[in-house]
């Protein structure tokens, strides 16, 4: 028989695992703003920090074996990161870097923990959180890797159109990257992703700029990923 706390916490689902987790961050903590490309936090350093995205939106990336960088997750508005390695005593293994305009709470790590120590229901939140967060990734990465490069591309650019969308509350979100940053975060060519967003401008889906992506098809936006494998 499942206990009345777990049982709670299942009845949460992700979005109540995240907001209870976000709610200590902001209790122990303080609001500041990170402009794009900015560093949060690099590999090898002190996890002596935690943080809840206010706005914006975080790359979670690492270098692999061949020196070459890999985007690990995509976090935005409404989740946290930044405590696992806190919790098992170890450095950073990972870089975070600022995608879109950020605004983060902020909070020390040792606070945070020990606000999870005193309160078991959240420390089951977050436990839900980051074993949802990991199996639903990983499973994204998983199926993506066996469609089209246009699959890919067109997911990626839907994650970052949400995140402008939230921040600008706009009907054509636009997008501040650069072909480069979405050829890393797709893992496919420089030369791949430039094709396949002419391809999407001659659709009537975005329209490109100087560093810069609107998008155009509030339809497209709607509809199912699924739909451009």
């Amino acid at each position: 028989m499942v206990s009345p706390l777990v049982d709670s916490i299942q009845k949460l689902g992700i979005d109540g695992w995240r907001l209870e987790v976000c709610e200590v961050i902001k209790e122990n903590g303080t609001l500041h703003f990170h402009p794009r490309r900015a560093i949060v936090f690099q590999q090898d350093m002190p996890s002596d920090t935690v943080f809840a995205i206010e706005s914006g939106l975080i790359e979670i990336s690492g270098v692999n074996r061949q020196g070459r960088e890999v985007t690990t997750s995509i976090r935005g508005a409404g989740e946290h990161f930044g405590w696992a390695e806190g919790l098992l005593g170890e450095p950073r293994s990972r870089q975070a870097t600022v995608l879109q305009d950020a605004r983060l709470w902020q909070a020390r790590t040792g606070d945070f923990l020990d606000t999870l120590a005193k309160r078991p229901h959240t420390m089951l939140a977050a436990l839900a959180s980051a074993v949802y967060r990991e199996t639903r990734f990983a499973g994204m990465r998983y199926d993506l890797r066996g469609t089209s490069a246009y699959a890919r591309v067109s997911y990626m650019m839907r994650q970052l159109a949400k995140a402008a969308a939230t921040e600008a509350g706009a009907h054509a979100p636009v997008i501040r990257i650069t072909h480069e940053e979405i050829s890393r975060l797709s893992e496919l060519s420089r030369q791949t992703v430039t094709t396949i967003l002419g391809e999407m401008q001659r659709n009537g889906i975005l329209k490109l700029g100087l560093r810069s992506i609107v998008i155009t098809s509030e339809q497209w936006l709607a509809t199912d990923p699924d739909d451009d494998r």
